[in-house]
């Protein structure tokens, strides 16, 4: 009689959501892969891609209005006002504002942490400072191109 041992590893890991997979370009789709087509493939991937990013910048900015606007209400200030105040609060204060915030509107914010909304004030302010002209924004496809050499 032989005795069998099953090998079971240590450390093992189940996934239940798998890493998505990024996009592929595929060189064998076509008979007549060149590089035109290629190329043509390529740039319809990296303007979704853009699109995308864009897409997402834009609702970011919308969201940061739209709890600095609703911050502003709560304070029964301007917005102008609103911004002046937050600049010349401490760090406790901000924080016993924003928790106060969270706590009457969060439920209409949902989901919204008191850390979330300060971030999104504190973001949407530098934001204002900083008006970028159209001409400096970019979306690279590839955030490291600058590093490699590529303009």
């Amino acid at each position: 009689m032989a005795l069998r041992i099953q090998h079971i590893p240590m450390f093992f890991t189940l996934s239940t959501n798998p890493k998505p997979k990024p996009p592929r370009i595929s060189c064998t789709k076509n008979n007549n892969n060149n590089d035109a087509s290629l190329a043509s493939e390529f740039a319809e991937k990296a303007s979704v891609i853009n699109v995308r990013a864009k897409q997402a910048d834009e609702a970011m900015r919308k969201s940061r209005k739209i709890v600095f606007k609703e911050l502003s209400e709560y304070l029964e200030l301007n917005e102008e006002d609103a911004k002046l105040k937050w600049k010349k609060m401490g760090e406790d204060e901000k924080w016993v504002l924003v928790n106060g915030f969270v706590k009457e509107l969060g439920q209409f914010f949902h989901p919204l942490s008191e850390k979330a909304t300060k971030e999104l004030v504190e973001e949407y302010l530098l934001q204002e400072n900083q008006l970028p002209e159209a001409s400096q924004i970019s979306y690279p496809l590839f955030p490291f191109d600058s590093i490699i050499g590529f303009p």
